[in-house]
């Protein structure tokens, strides 16, 4: 088990790392509207694997159906020095989720000559607010995207998990970022 003053010493080189070598909307970011607490992303949960020496091992789990792609993948962590097991982390994502469900019409003639049980209309809070054309994708299409989705939750979710740094970022607000992102 650790001492206080290890733990200490874990939190403080956790800081470390961001202010050398961490670069705000690369390594971590924060999202607006969602308080000022950074949100860590992939690449900085990669250089905390690699300041503490962690090695990862993702179990992928298909819970695909016909009509639907989704994953669930847990991440075991484990110490690169003597492999024991420190913890783990999960994430999930599918082809359901608004952001892959659904694309930007290209053209008019598309959005026509699209079955009406395929398209719909999003409105979108602007000034005015608009319209966008939106088709159903094809859940095949993004099945990888999909996986390589829940593989990311579940790496982030497991480091922030083994390096005790939930402290220091959020959790699952990365996500949310890409959806403002595409709402215009």
């Amino acid at each position: 088990s650790l001492t206080a003053n290890e733990m200490k010493a874990q939190v403080q080189r956790i800081q470390e790392v961001m202010q050398a070598v961490m670069k705000k909307d690369e390594h971590y970011g924060v999202i607006p509207g969602c308080g000022r607490k950074p949100t860590l992303l992939k690449a900085g949960a990669e250089k905390l694997m690699m300041t503490f020496r962690l090695a990862v091992d993702p179990q992928i789990e298909d819970l695909s159906t016909a009509t639907v792609r989704r994953y669930r993948v847990i991440t075991k962590v484990t110490a690169q020095s003597n492999g024991l097991f420190l913890g783990s982390g999960v994430g999930e994502c599918s082809s359901d989720e608004n952001k892959y469900a659904w694309r930007e019409a290209i053209c008019k003639e598309e959005w026509e000559a699209t079955d009406a049980m395929l398209r719909r209309e999003k409105w979108y809070d602007g000034q005015p607010p608009y319209v966008v054309h939106q088709l159903r994708t094809n859940p095949s299409d993004v099945a990888n995207t999909i996986l390589k989705m829940a593989k990311k939750r579940s790496l982030v979710d497991a480091i922030l998990t083994v390096t005790a740094a939930s402290d220091i970022f959020t959790q699952d607000l990365e996500e949310m970022g890409e959806t403002a992102a595409e709402t215009r």
